[in-house]
């Protein structure tokens, strides 16, 4: 929500009602609400105009409007078909453009481009007040212009949310804008699908899981309280305004990694914290590595917490969600190699001002901090599946599907390729990243159409690329090409 400049004229009578309703406000909230840009409309969402003219008005759409008219789409922006159109502000160009080594909108070839503006645009008018999103924080799947899905819903808040229950989702800065052609949701990020989180296969008889709970949990927090403990509170907190003040907050745990009773491969490892409360401001909420295991929850304070390592182990982003989960498999595999105590920080996005509120062991809703293991029992039984090669128009795009190119024998998220070569008249992409030779996807990326080849239109010959797999009980096959049919 933009702050808004209040303008006293210096009658008494406005001053106090202006008091009073301020007042007000701050009685019916439990703490001070951060700045939040965030608007469900405009007080009259119409617009009165298509959204290609709506977003050539905006400076804070200048780089997508460079974008549609580099792609050639005004007409798709500004035609009478009712779309629905998520379109990110600069800041989401400049991102992408940091991320993926251009400079500037012009670097980015035209196809790839496209294929980025088509996965955002819905071909239907969805505006997030419909009797589609009834219920809190359930995801209704919409098929995009490019042929991926798109999964909308929204939060307790009433705030639009892309691809919610995925690796990435989003949450809509601005939502609900009615041009003539349709509905607009700005959006703070260039968003893309990804694979679903939560999927491995627990059906399958060689994975064993095994749940060990937190031994150590507490939180600190600096400014007036910095030599405070809270290590009996039913709840850890985790909050950054300005790095150590009053309100600034990081929940530390520990775990025993002997208490760990199944064997085999570590096929993946979560942390899991019930959520209290929490903004679900869509922000970053990180773990870190803390060598020191020595502390104890019933002394640790803000002056006297041991260091963490400063790169984080995983991050994920907030929502408003029940429990908060952070894949950590790489971090606990490496850990079981000596398994001893293991001791992690929570730490929020610096400056984000978002609460978050979690549930510790003492609270009796008895939902303690906990790390989930998956094991296999180390018995590959990897083969080759389906390889029929796909077909894409000059100069389009095509989602790569299982009926495709499938593997079988492992979990679909167990499943390994690697890209030995790449597209010669194309690119592969994998949300928006452009894969190279070396790069990495999983059979569950292709199942839930996460892989996408964009052909460059340069030329009509036919294409390929050739990958290897593997999968995590030490299977593996040899390099072998898809094929691609270009139309």
């Amino acid at each position: 929500m933009n702050k808004n400049k209040i303008y006293f004229f210096g009658a008494y009578l406005v001053r106090i009602m202006v008091a009073s309703s301020l007042l007000m406000l701050v009685l019916t909230r439990c703490e001070i609400q951060p700045d939040f840009e965030y608007q469900h409309s405009y007080t009259d969402p119409n617009l009165n105009m298509t959204a290609w003219e709506y977003i050539q008005q905006q400076d804070s759409l200048s780089f997508l409007k460079e974008a549609i008219t580099a792609t050639g789409l005004q007409d798709m922006y500004s035609g009478a078909d009712k779309k629905t159109f998520i379109a990110p502000r600069n800041s989401a160009f400049r991102d992408y453009l940091t991320t993926n080594n251009y400079s500037s909108i012009s670097d980015i070839p035209v196809p790839i481009l496209k294929n980025i503006l088509l996965y955002h645009i819905i071909p239907q008018k969805i505006l997030f007040t419909d009797s589609t999103f009834y219920t809190v924080n359930f995801p209704v799947a919409f098929e995009t212009e490019n042929g991926q899905q798109m999964y909308l819903s929204r939060n307790n808040n009433y705030q639009g949310v892309i691809n919610q229950g995925t690796n990435q989702s989003w949450t809509i800065v601005t939502s609900n804008l009615e041009p003539t052609n349709g509905a607009i949701h700005i959006s703070p990020a260039l968003v893309y699908y990804s694979a679903v989180t939560g999927t491995t296969d627990i059906t399958n008889p060689s994975l064993e899981t095994d749940t060990i709970y937190a031994t150590q949990d507490t939180y600190i927090n600096g400014g007036t309280k910095a030599d405070q403990n809270f290590g009996s509170d039913i709840l850890i907190k985790v909050k950054d305004v300005d790095g150590a003040g009053d309100y600034d907050r990081r929940t530390f745990l520990m775990f025993d990694l002997k208490d760990i009773t199944k064997t085999g491969n570590l096929r993946q490892a979560f942390v899991d914290v019930g959520v209290n409360f929490t903004h679900g401001k869509g922000l970053r909420l990180s773990l870190y590595d803390v060598p020191d295991t020595t502390w104890s929850e019933t002394s640790m304070t803000w002056n006297n917490a041991p260091a963490s390592d400063p790169n984080e182990i995983s991050h994920l982003i907030t929502s408003k969600v029940s429990v908060f989960s952070w894949d950590c498999s790489d971090y606990v595999a490496g850990k079981l190699q000596n398994p001893g105590k293991i001791s992690i920080k929570i730490d929020g996005e610096p400056g984000g001002n978002e609460t978050n509120d979690l549930i510790s062991k003492e609270n009796p809703k008895n939902v303690p901090p906990m790390l989930i293991c998956v094991f296999s029992s180390g018995n590959s039984n990897l083969a080759m599946g389906t390889n029929t090669g796909f077909s894409v128009e000059n100069g389009g795009s095509a989602v790569l599907k299982s009926s495709e190119l499938e593997m079988s024998g492992a979990a679909p998220a167990d499943i390994i390729y690697t890209l030995e070569s790449a597209p010669s008249n194309g690119w592969l992409i994998m949300g928006t990243q452009t894969l190279t030779d070396g790069s990495k996807f999983t059979q569950l990326d292709i199942d839930t159409g996460n892989i996408v080849y964009v052909h460059s239109g340069t030329s009509s010959a036919d294409d390929s690329f050739t990958v290897s797999v593997e999968d995590r009980d030490g299977g593996s096959i040899n390099p072998f090409d898809v094929a691609i049919t270009v139309q």
